[in-house]
């Protein structure tokens, strides 16, 4: 590492450190906060860029030809950095937080190992510029069609062999072209999102319904149920009825034969007893 501390920004704001072998940033730039806008530490041994977040009025960023592995979440709080030069480096991932670098303009990840795109950088709605040649990308997030009219400049040739699949190697240079795919793609898996949130609402409402469904049936054979008792009761009133029936149709008879009876016997004993006169004539 070289001894060096006589550097310093220069009256626009540029500060080039490239070639010194640092393997992290030197505690010394960031004392340049207030008035450095561009740094360039690319070609040297970097494998950590955390320091970067104090560097809060930092335009543009050079740091390719590292060994960087990943970019640090902290970029999220440069509120007017426009350019990231991050090629040629052994990145694999970017962190969501890139989405909240709403002034960036120009991302270069090329010639790194980059597989995946997080869906969050849609939300850099400055970016015009992209670049992620020589990856091993399959895909690019369908989020990015948002930036249509906006994105002019997308490369994503070189790629995990896979991305033909969805982005045909003819137009992985053709911003206008790509965005246009993805936007078709994401409308079908909006569409296929929309599909399946009306089969997971039919599919509740066939359970409520299968419930309902049961909860009838058990009421169907409760009234079954009730229905046959019903009958039983109805049939054991209606054996009840005819027995009252008979019995006060015999009563009656029974009560009609005695008063006959009676009036037969009243008469009898009218014919057989004897006179008053015929007694006093005796």
């Amino acid at each position: 590492m070289e001894e060096d501390n006589s550097y310093e920004p220069d009256v626009s704001g540029n500060l080039e450190l490239r070639y010194r072998g640092w393997s992290e940033i030197e505690p010394r730039v960031l004392s340049f906060a207030d008035c450095l806008l561009r740094l360039d530490v690319s070609f040297n041994q970097l494998n950590t860029l955390n320091e970067i977040a104090n560097l809060h009025s930092l335009q543009e960023l050079n740091c390719a030809c590292n060994k960087l592995k990943s970019l640090p979440a902290s970029l999220a709080s440069l509120k007017w950095l426009r350019v990231i030069k991050a090629n040629g480096n052994a990145i694999s991932s970017i962190p969501f937080e890139i989405g909240h670098c709403k002034a960036l303009e120009s991302l270069n990840l090329s010639e790194n190992v980059l597989t995946s795109i997080p869906q969050e950088l849609a939300g850099c709605t400055c970016l015009h510029t992209l670049l992620l040649q020589n990856n091993d990308l399959s895909c690019l997030p369908l989020s990015l069609a948002g930036l249509t009219g906006q994105l002019h400049q997308v490369d994503v040739s070189n790629n995990n062999k896979e991305m033909a699949i969805t982005l045909p190697a003819k137009i992985h240079r053709d911003a206008q072209s790509i965005l246009w795919i993805l936007s078709l793609q994401q409308e079908k898996y909006l569409n296929i999102d929309k599909l399946e949130q009306e089969m997971k609402v039919l599919q509740h409402e066939n359970a409520l319904a299968e419930r309902e469904l049961s909860l009838n049936k058990d009421r169907i054979a409760m009234l079954e149920k009730s229905k046959m008792n019903l009958e039983k009761d109805m049939e054991s009133a209606k054996y009840f009825i005819i027995a009252r029936t008979y019995y006060r149709n015999g009563r009656r008879k029974l009560n009609h034969w005695w008063r006959e009876c009676k009036r037969a016997c009243a008469s009898k004993y009218t014919e057989i007893r004897p006179s008053k006169d015929s007694v006093e004539c005796n």
